[in-house]
């Protein structure tokens, strides 16, 4: 079935399909009905969510906007803009096995193999006409300098405003003063851009909501701590479209809520029953993404003893935000990101981790393109080896898995295993 589909979408016409609200309706009316399996309720919920937002993309209603991984949503949900995430969609659609068409169509306009593949993927979507055109797009400077590039590029040509907030590298009253001010600035961007006004109450609900998702997230990463928490880290890395997109909606909270109240149902069944579940050698932190696309480097690793048992992006970074200052909030948490700045915050952040979760050792998926992930490498190797964790760098890439060589990287895990042991 999954071939047919991929033959499909290598027609000329098979984006109409993407373009119907009906396609997405019907996959709520899946899920809903039950036809659809997840392994946890609050999974069914996201991709529900996640449907509906799409759906709003492509009915055209409202205008709707591109946001960049680290753009703050609390803005466009206060507004009710329906958001799109390329750089979600690009990992959507290498789950899916159907980037290689994306890809080629982005270099065959001279985006090539050096620039990140999610970013490639999105271009190369929208020039084929898959994604839809956004009313406008908005990016944020940090962590992320592709995303600028790539967004500026693409406002030029298809003639729509580009919305850049530029977040300094420092951490100070001056730059939260900066950032404030750039955030009331994009509201009356937005406002001009969708033909909408802003009411105070919203913006304060969008915070009140992304503060309850907050404490729920972190609700989830101690339970994670249970040696019966059943929570996979392929299954946390899926919720990565809520960290992205749904900051400031009111399905957020609910969706981590329900997974928090589920592994905590999960866990007293397992010590009700005296079952400890599977005992792995080896505990292991992930730092930056995985791989999209089909492999086996997480259960090739469980299949060797190993497990992630936690990945830097599931951290909550970020302090309590106040619903009664909302930009100030919104704002002190666009600079609170641990990996932007100097590079000690991340190093710091990984030992924090690798502590709380008892890790015998540190994995870093090296994506090809990124870096301000990648560029830091040596120096996090040498800092976590004085501290006496094994370090193990994964070249390869999240979306192009023509650079994907698994019996290499399987060679690689053999070798860091081996050591550890």
């Amino acid at each position: 079935m999954l071939e047919l589909i991929k033959r499909y979408l290598s027609r000329e016409k098979a984006p109409d399909i993407l373009r119907w609200p009906f396609t997405y309706s019907l996959g709520q009316a899946m899920i809903r009905g039950r036809l659809l399996r997840f392994p946890y309720r609050a999974a069914a919920m996201m991709v529900d969510y996640g449907l509906e937002e799409t759906k709003k993309v492509y009915n055209r209603r409202l205008p709707s906007v591109w946001a960049s991984a680290f753009f703050p949503t609390e803005l466009l949900h206060a507004l009710g803009i329906p958001v799109f995430s390329p750089e979600v969609a690009a990992a959507l659609v290498a789950s899916f096995g159907f980037q290689e068409h994306f890809l080629k169509e982005a270099e065959s306009r001279w985006w090539g193999r050096d620039n990140c593949s999610f970013h490639r993927c999105a271009i190369g979507g929208l020039f084929s006409r898959y994604y839809p055109q956004p009313a406008a797009f908005c990016v944020s400077s940090h962590l992320c300098e592709g995303a600028v590039l790539m967004f500026s590029n693409l406002a030029r040509i298809y003639k729509r405003p580009s919305l850049l907030l530029d977040v300094p590298v420092e951490q100070n009253n001056d730059s939260l003063r900066y950032v404030t001010t750039q955030l009331r600035q994009l509201i009356s961007s937005l406002e001009e851009i969708a033909g909408l006004s802003l009411q105070h109450e919203k913006l304060e609900e969008a915070v009140a909501n992304a503060e309850v998702a907050r404490r729920a997230m972190q609700k989830v990463n101690d339970l994670r701590l249970h040696p019966a928490s059943p929570l996979t880290a392929k299954e946390a890395f899926s919720y990565l479209y809520l960290y992205f997109t749904g900051l400031g909606s009111r399905a957020m909270p609910r969706v981590y809520e329900t997974l928090a109240g589920e592994l905590q149902e999960r866990i007293r069944e397992s010590e009700q029953k005296k079952d400890p579940g599977r005992h792995f050698r080896f505990k292991l932190l992930w730092l930056h993404l995985p791989p999209f696309y089909r492999n086996n480097i997480l259960g090739y690793l469980e299949e060797k003893g190993a497990r992630v048992v936690f990945e830097e992006f599931s951290h909550v970074y970020w302090e309590s935000m106040d619903p009664g200052r909302p930009l100030e909030s919104i704002a002190r948490r666009m600079l609170a990101h641990f990996s932007y700045g100097d590079i000690n915050r991340r190093i710091e952040v990984i030992k924090e981790l690798a502590a709380k979760y008892k890790v015998d050792g540190v994995i870093h998926f090296s994506h090809w393109g990124c870096r301000q992930s990648c560029g830091s490498l040596r120096i996090i190797r040498d800092a976590l080896h004085k501290e006496g964790l094994p370090f193990l760098a994964l070249d390869g890439d999240c979306v192009d898995n023509r650079n994907y060589a698994p019996g290499q990287v399987q060679t690689r895990i053999d070798g860091f295993l081996e050591m550890l042991a």
